[in-house]
């Protein structure tokens, strides 16, 4: 092997060791209590249909339930929007 090589497998395993030290130290484990306090959440798609009003009138009656809209994509020229909201 030259200089060259060692160098970088040192810097690379350099680098994955920092890394993997890291991670323990920046994301903190989830507890069985954590979980219990963890919102829960139902969610429903609809077909969004009609011009602005309509649609809006829609979400307005969704949004009056407690729904959130939390996606929303165009597919094949018809409107699909996502909802949650938090079981009861």
């Amino acid at each position: 092997m030259t200089k060259r090589s060692v160098g970088v497998a040192a810097v690379f395993l350099a680098g994955c060791a920092v890394g993997g030290a890291s991670s323990q130290l920046m994301v903190p484990k989830a507890s069985a209590e954590q979980a219990a306090t963890l919102a829960k959440w139902e969610y429903v798609a609809v077909k969004l249909k009609g011009d602005d009003a309509d649609v809006i009138a829609q979400a307005n009656k969704l949004g009056g339930e407690a729904w959130e809209m939390c996606g929303s994509v165009l597919h094949h020229g018809s409107s699909y929007s996502w909802f949650k909201r938090a079981r009861k």
